[in-house]
């Protein structure tokens, strides 16, 4: 599929998303969801101190299964509020993006591009050969590439494991804060940081459609398409 394709497709899916998003912030509204997300909360409260270890680990093992996050970091900033979610979306997130990376490593490079598509795979090897860690920092940043792509992806390509690990714990911080406090707002319906949450998200998200632009089929190291036919 050509660049110029592949663009309104992805501007499409970004607003798909945050129309589910509001949909999904209406329906929660409609049907009292602080009342059942408290529910669900005495539940995590009987594990004690160990809910938000749990969590993390629940959430590390969602990443290695391909599971996309975001409702699950809503969800730990509704349950554990702010400071305590963000923290255990964190340590989840990084961990099972280290895991991932360790198992790309482990399967080799046929067993990724059956998921990830030689295409797709081509494109995030030319990014992160220009500069590995900020290569993963940006793409951590704004969603250049699905998180999930980018832990795979980057451990069969040349990236080595502690600039990976520590570029995705920085990375991942606005986004994590971003979606955390919208869960920490649906805990506490007119909470003050239900707006501000998702004024983040939207800049995220038009932030993420521009660099995805930009970055996307060209970049400061070359066109990107050039590298893929190098490698063929």
């Amino acid at each position: 599929m050509s660049g110029g394709a592949a663009r309104p497709r992805g501007a499409l899916l970004r607003l798909l998303a945050l129309a589910v998003l509001l949909g999904g912030l209406a329906a929660w509204a409609a049907l009292d969801g602080a009342r059942l997300l408290a529910g669900f909360g005495e539940r995590v409260d009987a594990l004690g101190a160990w809910a938000p270890l749990v969590f993390a680990l629940c959430y590390a093992l969602a990443v290695t299964a391909l599971l996309p996050g975001a409702v699950l970091s809503a969800t730990a900033g509704a349950l554990f509020g702010v400071p305590v979610g963000a923290a255990t979306v964190l340590v989840g997130a990084t961990l099972g993006a280290s895991l991932s990376f360790g198992i790309g490593r482990r399967l080799g490079r046929p067993a990724v591009e059956r998921y990830a598509g030689t295409g797709r795979l081509a494109r995030l090897d030319a990014f992160l050969a220009r500069r590995g860690f900020l290569a993963v920092l940006v793409m951590r940043l704004v969603p250049l590439f699905p998180f999930n792509l980018v832990n795979y992806g980057a451990g069969v390509s040349g990236v080595r494991f502690l600039p990976f690990v520590t570029a995705t714990a920085l990375g991942i911080v606005p986004g994590t804060l971003t979606l955390v406090g919208l869960g920490g707002a649906l805990r506490q319906p007119g909470s003050p940081l239900l707006w501000p949450a998702l004024g983040a998200l939207v800049v995220l998200s038009v932030g993420g459609g521009w660099a995805a632009r930009r970055y996307g089929s060209t970049g400061k190291g070359g066109s990107v398409k050039a590298t893929e036919k190098k490698q063929r």
